[in-house]
């Protein structure tokens, strides 16, 4: 399984939240920027006057990192990602996650081609 790289420098992140194109749903905002490098990057921002106390912010967090750490493969490599909790986020699931995330990266264009189809994995029968 790939792990997911992370993108921790303040001006990386400055960079997408100013260039990037985004997509927003109920639950998250995606911000998406193009970088040199080859390899997916991810931050993930949950912020206190949207989300709360530090509780709610730390498991919409790890709810986006692990959301995206699954799709990880499925995502174009070369892109800078800014994941950005919003309040509808509070009190869902990983699917509910996975799922905005999902809808994100294909309205942002950012899927590979190959992707499989809803409930089928690689190497797996369905």
């Amino acid at each position: 399984m790939a792990s997911l790289v992370r993108l921790r420098h303040r001006k990386a992140i400055e960079r997408v939240l100013e260039e990037g194109r985004s997509w927003s749903n109920d639950l998250l905002r995606l911000k998406a920027a193009p970088n040199a490098l080859g390899i997916t990057r991810v931050a993930v921002i949950a912020g206190r006057r949207a989300l709360g106390k530090a509780v709610r912010r730390n498991r919409a967090k790890r709810l986006l990192r692990e959301a995206a750490r699954l799709h990880l493969h499925e995502i174009r490599p070369g892109w800078d990602l800014v994941l950005i909790a919003r309040p509808g986020l509070v009190g869902r699931k990983r699917q509910d996650a996975e799922a905005a995330l999902l809808e994100a990266l294909r309205h942002l264009g950012l899927l590979r081609e190959g992707r499989f189809p809803e409930g089928q994995e690689a190497g797996g029968t369905g």
